[in-house]
């Protein structure tokens, strides 16, 4: 598959492709800081394939932190959710891929009413690897902002025009979602792709031994060996393409609905 990694006059902006008639869709999910950009080559290319795609801007990012220190994971997920039904309205079947954040909400949307047939997971995060994570609550009402989280990409001529900072009231809603989220992975009864990096400066593997001890069935583990946290526009961006493509093309006879007694 060709991935063309050529940018619009607006990186940053949201991406849709709808006007394929096809049965299938894919919603693309970003990460936390970043924006559509990090998703919309590898969109592109499942466009070209005849497969209707959406990659929305999610609330807060792709402008300023700013516009992001007054939005949070309701926000996010929200924003996911309601792109998921327009998408569901539409087609007999929607896989959702999410990056980062984004993966956190494919597993957030997968675990709720009106599921998605399938996720792909791209370095999903589950926990915020920082020790200063359990202070957030407190750190929110002293700190703005922290260092930026964004722009781990091996490959030299990448960008995924995250914000130079990150403000912290947003991140301490997402470490209390994200709480939450590892509860109800038990939840989650569709079919999962985890494409993991082998170098990721930003999620460590105890997500990962997360998916593989806490989902009701295993996820399939895909190896991204050249790239780091960034993939969708790394050096593995072909490999997670055809992944992706390889999933919203086969049917599944395994249904994605929320276990019994949530």
């Amino acid at each position: 598959m060709e991935i063309d990694f050529t940018l619009g006059a607006d990186p940053t902006a949201a991406y849709r492709s709808l006007d394929g008639g096809s049965a299938s869709a894919v919603l693309f999910l970003h990460g936390l800081i970043g924006s559509p950009v990090s998703w919309v080559p590898i969109a592109r290319a499942i466009a070209a394939e005849g497969i209707d795609v959406s990659v929305p801007q999610l609330p807060g990012h792709g402008t300023s932190w700013q516009d992001m220190d007054a939005t949070g994971w309701s926000d996010w997920l929200g924003e996911a959710r309601t792109e998921l039904g327009r998408l569901q309205a539409d087609h007999e079947r929607v896989v959702v891929a999410g990056l980062s954040m984004g993966g956190a909400l494919a597993l957030a949307l997968a675990a709720s009413e009106g599921a998605p047939d399938e996720i792909v997971v791209v370095n999903p995060a589950l926990y915020i690897d920082s020790p200063f994570a359990p202070l957030l609550p407190v750190l929110r009402h002293v700190v703005r902002t922290i260092p930026s989280i964004g722009g781990d990409i091996a490959h030299p001529d990448r960008d995924e025009y995250a914000y130079e900072r990150t403000p912290v009231a947003p991140l301490a809603t997402f470490h209390r979602a994200l709480r939450t989220l590892r509860d109800d992975l038990w939840k989650v009864t569709c079919p999962v792709t985890a494409m993991i990096s082998g170098e990721d400066n930003v999620v460590s593997p105890r997500t990962l031994r997360a998916l593989r001890s806490d989902l009701p069935h295993p996820p399939k583990i895909v190896a991204l060996r050249r790239s780091r946290h960034v993939a969708t526009l790394d050096f593995d961006a072909n490999t997670i393409a055809e992944a992706v493509l390889q999933v919203v093309s086969t049917e599944t006879t395994v249904p994605c609905q929320p276990e019994a007694g949530e």
